[in-house]
């Protein structure tokens, strides 16, 4: 994901179409607001208003999302004080009041009673201008100083992984081992005759992968990061723990 913040209020962020897959996401999820795309979408906001000093009790964070021919979505996002709520306000005021007076009914009546390309050149005067006033709207009242700043940052900061187990009493070890990692979701399937557990992790320090990693090879047969495999699983197999699979597990060793 890159981030490209214009100035103190604008900030552009570009997201590729396969930064999304490796999430689960696709262009039209984030378009559409599905409701798996919340918590990448609750992420994107916290990150963009620390970019732009948000402070939500007196400002307001308006996004605009775009989708791209290659696929990638571009979002706008601006942030909004009451002074620049007013601004806007008295912008469209005075657009409206503008497109008013250029559409009285006298002008109307002008333009019925012409004939032929006179008809059809007062028509297109008319809509031309009642155009520009519209544009002005989107006008800011005075152009901010060029503060262009861009970085690439991960497109989350959590890791997918699901580790495969022969028998139900190795997962439940390796949850023991593993409870207390910062593994913020964890669901448990079957298929066959083989468990598969899948989690998501919030690496907080250089360790903590390697620590994952370690409960793995002493207890999981396999341990894989973002595979092409774990969809697989979701889809086919049978989920027997929903939520909270580690915790469950854990407690099955304590009885």
């Amino acid at each position: 994901m890159v981030i490209v913040k214009m100035n103190n209020t604008t900030v552009e962020c570009s997201i590729a179409a396969s930064e999304l897959r490796e999430i689960g996401l696709t262009p039209e999820a984030i378009m559409n607001g599905e409701k798996r795309s919340v918590p990448f979408m609750a992420q994107l906001n916290r990150e963009v208003g620390e970019q732009l000093g948000f402070n939500p009790e007196t400002e307001v964070l308006m996004m605009s999302k775009n989708m791209m021919v290659d696929g990638s979505v571009r979002i706008f996002a601006i942030k909004m004080s009451n002074e620049d709520i007013q601004k806007s306000a008295d912008r469209i005021r005075g657009s409206a009041e503008a497109i008013l007076r250029e559409m009285t009914q006298e002008r109307v009546d002008s333009i019925k009673a012409k004939t032929g390309y006179d008809k059809g050149q007062a028509l297109n005067e008319m809509i031309g201008h009642v155009s520009e006033l519209i544009e002005q709207i989107y006008d800011q009242d005075e152009e901010q100083d060029p503060q262009i700043e861009a970085m690439a940052k991960p497109i989350v900061n959590t890791e997918k992984y699901m580790a495969r187990f022969k028998d139900l009493n190795s997962a439940a070890r390796f949850a023991k081992v593993s409870f207390s990692l910062p593994i913020t979701a964890s669901k448990l399937y079957k298929e066959n005759e083989e468990y598969y557990l899948t989690l998501v992790l919030e690496p907080d320090t250089e360790n903590t992968v390697y620590d994952l990693r370690r409960c793995g090879l002493e207890y999981a047969e396999e341990l894989m990061m973002n595979s092409p495999e774990q969809t697989h699983i979701e889809e086919t197999a049978k989920c027997i723990i929903k939520e909270d699979a580690l915790l469950h597990l854990k407690e099955m060793i304590a009885k």
